[in-house]
C-alpha cells in the first residue's frame, strides 16, 4: 500500500467499522453478505488492506447506501 493513501484507507476502515456497528452487524455477517472471508473484513476495518471496488460496492449495499456515501470521509 502506498503511504500517500495509508491514512485515507485507515479512515475508511474506521468508517466501515462504525457503520457496521451502527447496523448491528457482526464482522462475520458483513463478510457473508460481501462473500469474503471474515479476515478480509477485519483487515479492511483496521486499515491494513486496500480492497477492490467490488467489495466496496458490496459493503455499501450491505449498509443500504451508495458508494459515494460510503466514501464520505469527512
Amino acid at each position: 500500500m502506498q503511504k500517500a493513501y495509508a491514512s485515507e484507507i485507515k479512515k475508511l476502515g474506521k468508517r466501515i467499522k462504525k457503520l457496521r456497528e451502527e447496523k448491528q452487524f457482526s464482522q462475520q455477517e458483513l463478510a457473508g453478505f460481501c462473500d469474503v472471508d471474515i479476515r478480509t473484513i477485519q483487515r479492511i476495518e483496521k486499515g491494513e488492506f486496500g480492497t477492490g471496488l467490488h467489495i466496496m460496492f458490496a459493503i455499501a449495499d450491505a449498509f443500504e447506501m451508495s458508494i459515494s456515501e460510503l466514501f464520505n470521509l469527512k
